[in-house]
């Protein structure tokens, strides 16, 4: 059986009526650390009927724009082919439209790269917001070469004109040598603390018109995300990251996101898959309300 995110009357999850449609991609053939990302989208979509279909802050029913779940892309046998499957799947389901909201479950962070080209083909001035522990800048990292998930913004920033990071904790010297200037757009977990509003203004200020959402759910503090593949002390809050993207969806013209890195704990420990599921539900919210049926 088909799962869903959300079990909704049939009339709710219909593909051509359907404003959010999800996409699970359960690949994780370019990580370098802990293993289980390619569980991530199956662990989301089994709890996310668990949740209130009414977000609690503004009462708003997300799941009434309707709610798609695509079959799951396949695991490639190499990172090569798998990006290349990826980039034509989101091009063949023609997921970035008008009528239409992509959000993918990852899986690795290697599969936001293919997504975007197929975004900046739709949408002109295009950039990233990512919410991440890692800056993920390198141009090629061992397993998956340039299609690692250590190479997630790199690959970003050769469709989009602008990547903003936030809660980005841990980045090498071959960052910082091969970006000078993207260390400006670095929004860490302390400046955050320090200053929330004003790194929202700087965010929006760096941002373009259209915005694509990329969230790596090691961005969380283990304490609040610990099923991560490369968990990193010292994180965001759940009240900082829903309120960042809700700042960035009231300004900008958000055009579609993913939610990767969820690695299941198993057993009775299912807390990071919850809260994945509540931010994809807490994207929908912020995106419905703004934009009219």
């Amino acid at each position: 059986m088909k799962k869903t995110f959300l079990k909704l009357e049939p009339e709710l999850c219909a593909p051509e009526t359907s404003y959010f449609h999800i996409l699970p991609i359960p690949y994780e053939g370019a990580v370098s650390f802990g293993p289980g990302a390619s569980e991530g989208p199956d662990a989301i979509l089994d709890v996310s009927d668990q949740m209130e279909y009414i977000d609690e802050e503004t009462f708003y029913p997300f799941y009434k724009r309707g709610v798609y779940t695509c079959a799951p892309i396949p695991a490639a046998e190499t990172p090569r082919e798998e990006m290349e499957r990826i980039e034509e799947t989101v091009r063949r389901l023609d997921l970035f439209r008008p009528d239409r909201f992509p959000i993918s479950l990852g899986g690795d962070h290697s599969i936001t790269g293919p997504i975007l080209r197929v975004a900046a083909e739709k949408y002109d001035d295009l950039s990233v917001i990512q919410f991440d522990a890692h800056s993920d800048l390198r141009d090629a990292y061992e397993p998956g070469g340039r299609d690692s998930h250590a190479s997630a913004m790199a690959r970003a920033l050769d469709s989009v004109d602008a990547v903003v990071q936030v809660g980005i904790r841990s980045f090498s010297e071959e960052d910082l040598e091969r970006f000078p200037k993207q260390v400006e757009n670095f929004l860490t977990p302390t400046m955050l603390e320090d200053d929330f509003d004003g790194c929202v203004e700087k965010a929006l200020t760096r941002l373009t018109k259209n915005v694509y959402i990329s969230v790596d759910m090691d961005a969380f503090d283990p304490a609040v995300a610990p099923g991560v593949g490369t968990p990193e002390p010292g994180g965001l809050t759940w009240r900082q990251v829903v309120r960042f993207i809700q700042a960035v969806v009231a300004a900008k013209n958000v055009v579609g996101a993913d939610v990767v890195e969820t690695a299941p704990l198993g057993g009775r420990n299912v807390v990071t898959e919850f809260v994945a599921a509540r931010l994809v539900a807490k994207i929908m919210t912020a995106v419905g309300r703004k934009k009219a049926f």
